[in-house]
């Protein structure tokens, strides 16, 4: 039994020995070579697939980008645009204010116009008898419509400023044509020529101005008397500082001396 026992470690490693010394036939190792040659073909095929996938990935990531810029850069050109247009509606609406504004200027200046139109075409036929005499004109200027009255018809002298009663009568009927057309405002402006004054005028009336003064004030304290509402009352003072007419001649001198009604519609 123990020969036995003995021999089996001894096959053992006999058999051990000769599978140790096997050696490869030629065909198996040029089997090998092949398989290792398809190896580094298929590695290095793999290597340039993944270089191109890497330049492919590269050129992808640049595009993105460049995709990237353009959609910032529309947004960025969307937004000034916008801007703009925001812009260009804020001045649309400044615009339309303005002409707004200009519709109602213009419609405030054609209603300016009808009245004084109408103004000048009431006073003409009210005081047409007055005018036919020489003893009133009607003119009308910018807003404004004037009822020029010269001295002679007023005023007893040249240097006077209480109305004489044949004065009244007309200032009168001025007051009724007044109180039919409603003005906003109305004026008396008074006049004077650039003759010396009088000493003996000098003593109630010192300058031009305090004539002039004197008979504005006369024709409106009538014009109130008669109706006319003091609130729409002014009186003014010019002087000889507005001739009319030549102050060289006598027929100037008294055109220049005159009382003007100056009516605003």
């Amino acid at each position: 039994m123990k020969r036995i026992s003995g021999v089996f470690p001894l096959i053992f490693i006999l058999l051990l020995a000769f599978g140790c010394a096997h050696r490869y036939t030629e065909e198996e190792y040029k089997a090998v070579t092949d398989e290792l040659n398809s190896c580094k073909q298929k590695g290095e095929a793999f290597q340039k697939e993944k270089a191109r996938l890497d330049s492919d990935i590269s050129e992808m990531r640049k595009k993105l980008e460049q995709a990237s810029s353009t959609v910032t850069t529309g947004f960025s050109d969307k937004q000034d645009l916008l801007d703009k247009n925001i812009e260009c509606l804020e001045e649309n609406k400044a615009l339309l204010k303005q002409i707004s504004r200009f519709k109602v200027i213009i419609q405030e200046r054609k209603d300016a116009q009808w009245r004084l139109d109408k103004a000048q075409e009431t006073l003409m036929a009210f005081l047409e008898t007055e005018r036919v005499n020489d003893q009133l004109y009607i003119i009308k200027s910018e807003g404004t419509v004037k009822i020029v009255i010269p001295q002679r018809v007023l005023f007893p002298t040249t240097t006077s400023a209480w109305l004489m009663p044949k004065g009244i009568p007309l200032i009168k009927k001025i007051a009724k044509g007044l109180n039919q057309l409603k003005p906003l405002n109305v004026e008396i402006a008074g006049h004077t020529d650039n003759s010396s004054l009088p000493r003996s005028v000098m003593k109630t009336y010192p300058t031009h101005w305090d004539l002039a003064n004197a008979r504005a004030v006369s024709v409106l304290l009538a014009l109130e008397e008669f109706g006319i509402n003091k609130d729409k009352l002014s009186a003014a003072s010019y002087g000889d500082t507005r001739p009319i007419a030549d102050s060289t001649t006598d027929d100037g001198r008294a055109m220049n001396r005159r009382v003007e009604i100056v009516i605003t519609p």
